[in-house]
């Protein structure tokens, strides 16, 4: 990924993000402990923020920093999904790892 696909994809998401969860400028450059004109000039583009400042970001609005650079038509794609999903179970730990596995048996039978 290069930094100017960053810059074109960083501004929408955390606008989408904040959006989603109701939150104005003002709260969540409250929540960054930063300026609400900060928050304005990132989500217009005219600002990159640091990797320091992208994580506060993403905490404050509840998502991992990644989702924050990854374009959404491919956060929405089936193989992204997988490839998340393989990374939640490749950081548990085997006891979650079966309960992960029966729930999924449960959601697939009630699907039938």
């Amino acid at each position: 990924m290069n930094l100017q696909k960053i810059r074109s994809i960083l501004p929408n998401r955390v606008r989408t993000f904040r959006n989603a969860r109701g939150l104005t400028q003002e709260h969540l450059a409250e929540a960054v402990d930063i300026h609400a004109t900060y928050i304005s000039r990132i989500e217009s583009g005219k600002k990159l923020p640091t990797l320091t400042i992208i994580c506060k970001i993403a905490d404050a609005l509840g998502v991992e920093a990644y989702e924050l650079l990854v374009d959404e038509r491919k956060v929405n794609s089936s193989d992204y999904k997988k490839k998340r999903l393989i990374g939640i179970l490749n950081e548990s730990k085997p006891d979650d790892i079966d309960t992960y596995s029966k729930l999924l048996k449960v959601l697939r039978g009630k699907r039938k």
